[in-house]
């Protein structure tokens, strides 16, 4: 079978080959026509789709770079982190009010700090122990025979007495850099520094100074104190007030009140006694000066009428030397004529000779004149 040879197919005309041959060669056509249209079609697909992306992809970089534009704030500062530190050297690390840009997180971050805004810290390490109704109410604990072992806290003055003492501050921030970034938590190392200048404050002072007598002086003593520390540890803050309140234990303060009602009451006998005296001295001051300023006017007068006497009698010595007869008619005749001037009536009495005596009477007691109208009515009474 092998080896018998196949039938030989009869050979066709022309017409009948081409024929076969077109139907032979379509199917490949129509195939390859279907392919091109699906990779242009998926080629078109690819190409909106990357297009799509790309577009995304600006979106998404233009959004992340605006997000970086932040505004800060008239009451504040900001500080750009690049990689967790600060941007620039100085006082050019601080942006001012105004609009700013920054590479957005994770790259970049901003810390703004408010400056303008008070901030306030209050020590209470050395006050007795108060729960915040008794805060904010201002009420006082009941009074107790001893302290508390870890509730109450109380501090020890120079005279080895024991005092409350608390403290409120107010401040601002000075420097934003030392203030955000030198210690993790500012506030509390500011409340452990004013603690340490209330107890230093009444280790250097005595129980009555402290509570009584020198309160603007143990205030003094813990501001400095305060700002001392405050200096060293670079804390970057500026302190606006400092209102610092002591108080006795509350078992002896009825003592303490007595006290103190009784240092009241000699002072203002005290004061009222200085004002008297303070105001009988001025008095007498016064007189005194009224004295000397009426003495002296006296010795002015007195020296000037002697100095113009004296200045007289000098014109009028020359005058007296030449003639002393006629100088002292002259006088008399001038004095004669003043004290007529002045006189009511003048009586002239008669030139009486060698061995005749001269009687002058004058009656002291006057007749009182009568006037024009006394003397009509007189004369109707007769």
């Amino acid at each position: 079978m092998s080896d018998s040879k196949k039938p030989e197919l009869p050979d066709l005309p022309e017409k009948f080959d081409s024929a076969t041959k077109l139907k032979k060669e379509e199917p490949s056509v129509v195939v390859s026509s279907v392919e091109d249209s699906t990779a242009a079609a998926l080629s078109d697909a690819l190409s909106s789709s990357f297009k799509i992306i790309q577009g995304l992809m600006v979106g998404v970089v233009v959004i992340f770079l605006c997000s970086g534009f932040f505004t800060v704030e008239p009451n504040e500062v900001a500080i750009k982190l690049r990689f967790g530190k600060p941007v620039g050297a100085g006082q050019d690390r601080i942006l001012q009010q105004g609009l700013h840009w920054s590479p957005p997180s994770p790259i970049g971050e901003v810390v703004k700090i408010p400056i303008g805004e008070t901030r306030s810290i209050v020590a209470t390490n050395c006050w007795y122990a108060t729960t915040p109704e008794m805060e904010i109410s201002g009420e006082l604990p009941f009074a107790a025979a001893s302290f508390r072992p870890g509730v109450d806290g109380y501090a020890i003055t120079s005279d080895e007495n024991i005092i409350h003492v608390r403290a409120d501050a107010k401040y601002l921030i000075s420097e934003p850099v030392s203030f955000k970034f030198n210690f993790l938590d500012v506030e509390n190392l500011l409340r452990n520094a004013l603690n340490n200048a209330l107890l230093y404050a009444s280790a250097h002072t005595t129980a009555d100074d402290a509570l009584y007598r020198d309160r603007v002086g143990f205030k003094d003593r813990v501001r400095l104190r305060f700002l001392n520390n405050v200096q060293k540890a670079n804390l970057g803050i500026k302190l606006q007030s400092l209102d610092v309140r002591t108080f006795p234990p509350m078992f002896v303060k009825e003592a303490f009140d007595l006290v103190t009602q009784t240092e009241q009451a000699v002072s203002q006998m005290r004061n009222e006694a200085e004002g008297d005296a303070a105001q009988t001295l001025r008095r007498s001051q016064g007189q005194a000066q009224a004295i000397i300023n009426q003495g002296n006017s006296r010795s002015n007068l007195i020296t000037s009428r002697v100095t113009a006497d004296a200045k007289v009698f000098q014109q009028l010595k020359p005058h007296y030397e030449a003639n002393p007869v006629f100088f002292r008619s002259r006088l008399l005749i001038e004095g004669m004529g003043r004290i007529l001037k002045q006189a009511n009536d003048t009586w002239l009495l008669p030139s009486v000779g060698p061995e005749q005596s001269q009687e002058l009477r004058l009656q002291i007691n006057r007749e009182p004149t009568l006037t024009r109208g006394n003397e009509t009515k007189d004369m109707d009474n007769k």
